[in-house]
């Protein structure tokens, strides 16, 4: 009985220490001595906050809806101001395909007329299968980061076109809203 009188004494004890004002270590002193200035930075690119103090980014619009089936949908001029950084792009707005089953379309970006590589083309694609009447317009968005573009004024156009293995079909981009690109100018990513 008088362990668990003890036991219990403790532990009212030690809850009460975190409200009392205790100081473990001594007062705090007065602040140290300045240090010596710091040396110039490096003017290089390396750090991203030399590299883009500004953002540079642009969107381009367009309000009205395209039939193609293949070919460009849309350029956005940018100009991209520092070799060593990456692109972002994105395309917001409606795509459809219809009137097969079993078929594909593909949406992509290609930059001064070539497809991303590094790392990755930049795309997307729809597929349908069962429903040969449906025509539905969905908004969708493809989006990605391209690496390795020298700097300078850059077309960075949106396409359609065929998916890889399948032939042509009725496909479509914007519809009764907003199509937009956005590009981006963006340090390199540290991850490669």
């Amino acid at each position: 009985m008088a362990a668990n009188v003890i036991t219990l004494t403790t532990i009212l004890l030690l809850s009460w220490l975190p409200l009392l004002d205790l100081q473990c270590v001594g007062p705090k002193g007065a602040p140290g001595p300045q240090g010596p200035k710091g040396g110039v930075g490096d003017s290089t690119d390396a750090d991203w906050r030399n590299v883009l103090p500004v953002r540079n980014w642009r969107q381009c619009t367009w309000d009205y809806g395209d039939g193609r089936d293949s070919g460009v949908i849309y350029t956005c001029q940018f100009e991209k101001k520092f070799d060593s950084t990456s692109i972002f792009m994105a395309y917001g707005g409606n795509t459809r395909i219809t009137n097969c089953h079993g078929c594909c379309g593909r949406w992509y970006f290609t930059i001064n007329g070539a497809e991303c590589s590094n790392p990755q083309v930049i795309d997307g694609t729809v597929y349908m299968a069962h429903f040969t009447a449906a025509d539905l317009h969905r908004h969708r968005t493809v989006q990605g980061y391209c690496n390795g573009i020298s700097a300078g004024w850059i077309d960075v156009t949106f396409n359609v076109g065929n998916c890889n293995g399948y032939g042509s079909y009725d496909l479509y981009t914007g519809w009764n809203s907003v199509s937009r690109i956005v590009v981006e100018e963006f340090p390199a990513s540290p991850y490669g």
